[in-house]
């Protein structure tokens, strides 16, 4: 029973290295899509400088900006959750006198879901900005989705940390028997 634990322990770290692999490269791939993009808007900029497009342009590069800000944001709250006690701390995880581990909103380890509740992602993506609003106050849709998403994924980092604790503990405990 312990050997299984360990073996899903394993392969967890496992999944977590691989995933972290992944966003590395896709957040590499970003970087370097807004790199591109921020050239072209310069050659876009300076063959219409002067004109009425002017405006939309600079509210395309304003997304653009946003955008490379939450990955920027996104890519240190991976790398931080791939430190244990890094990951704890930024998920509000403490050590409680008596209790044990407990998350930021009080509820001990035992009491713990194994499974990831997206259902604070449909409350999000329920009440998110209508689609339909393309320039809505210079891209508040753009910016309100994009929130929407860099929340679901904390959302789900957070979780997958819970997950890996519960997997830890597990294991612990198997081991002790």
């Amino acid at each position: 029973m312990a050997a299984e634990g360990h073996n899903d322990l394993a392969e967890l770290r496992s999944r977590l290295s691989e995933r972290d692999a992944l966003w590395k490269t896709q957040m590499d791939r970003c970087t370097s899509q807004v790199e591109a993009l921020h050239e072209r808007y310069l050659e876009i900029k300076a063959s219409i400088e002067g004109s009425e497009e002017s405006e939309e342009l600079d509210m395309l590069w304003t997304r653009v900006k946003t955008a490379s800000t939450l990955m920027t944001y996104l890519k240190a709250r991976a790398r931080t959750m791939a430190v244990p006690h890094l990951a704890q701390a930024s998920c509000g995880i403490k050590q409680l006198e008596g209790i044990g581990l407990v998350d930021k909103e009080g509820i001990p380890l035992s009491s713990w879901s194994k499974s990831i509740d997206l259902s604070s992602v449909d409350e999000i993506n329920s009440g998110s900005i209508d689609q339909n609003a393309l320039v809505d106050d210079k891209g508040r849709a753009f910016v309100g989705n994009l929130l929407n998403s860099v929340y679901m994924v904390t959302n789900v980092m957070e979780a997958l940390v819970k997950r890996v604790i519960i997997a830890e503990s597990e294991t612990a405990i198997e081991k002790e028997k």
